[in-house]
């Protein structure tokens, strides 16, 4: 920045670094009687009188403007206004139909979660306890079915161990679905 310019800012009070400026005040002696005759000149225009323009010069720009205003017509206010619009949503309405989407998405989910599947029937596909213990009617079995039987049991079958690990499940089952009324007990129908 010019040193002349920061001089004038220092004797405004503008200057941000006084302590740099004073350093080179002090190393610069150009700059320096620069400096004096600068601050000179705005303690003279300082102590000048401020002049006051003559009365009636002030009354005359003021007798100019009020006829200006009163010679001018005042616009009318408009009364043919354009009508009503309702303001572009597009993103508004956008954002409200993914969120709508997002939430129902959200809600089957949930749902499909939290809602236990209706597997507790028979006809589910999964085998009867009865049927793994020998204990349930059972159609002869043709050589055809046995062959289709002895496909689906896995090599490792041992038809005691399947049964044991098949009420294993059944009773983790039991215990890890609590009744919705609390505990139930079973009555015989013997009793009244």
């Amino acid at each position: 920045m010019d040193d002349r310019l920061r001089l004038i800012r220092y004797l405004y009070g503008e200057e941000t670094d006084e302590s740099t400026l004073a350093r080179r005040l002090s190393e610069d002696e150009d700059l320096y009687r620069e400096y004096e005759r600068l601050r000179a000149t705005k303690r003279a225009l300082d102590d000048r009188p401020a002049r006051q323009p003559d009365p009636s010069v002030v009354d005359q720009v003021v007798n100019d403007a009020r006829a200006a205003a009163e010679s001018t017509p005042t616009p009318a206010p408009s009364t043919d206004d354009r009508p009503a619009r309702a303001p572009s949503r597009t993103w508004t309405r956008r954002l409200q139909a993914a969120s709508a989407a997002v939430a129902v998405v959200l809600l089957v989910g949930l749902g499909w979660w939290q809602v236990p599947g209706a597997s507790d029937d028979a006809t589910d596909g999964t085998v009867d306890s009865r049927a793994l213990d020998g204990s349930a009617p059972q159609a002869p079995a043709t050589a055809e079915s046995r062959a289709a039987d002895a496909e689906r049991i896995p090599a490792w079958d041992e038809g005691d161990e399947l049964v044991r690990i098949q009420r294993s499940i059944e009773r983790l089952q039991a215990h890890s679905t609590p009744d919705r009324w609390g505990s139930l007990q079973r009555v015989s129908q013997n009793r009244p």
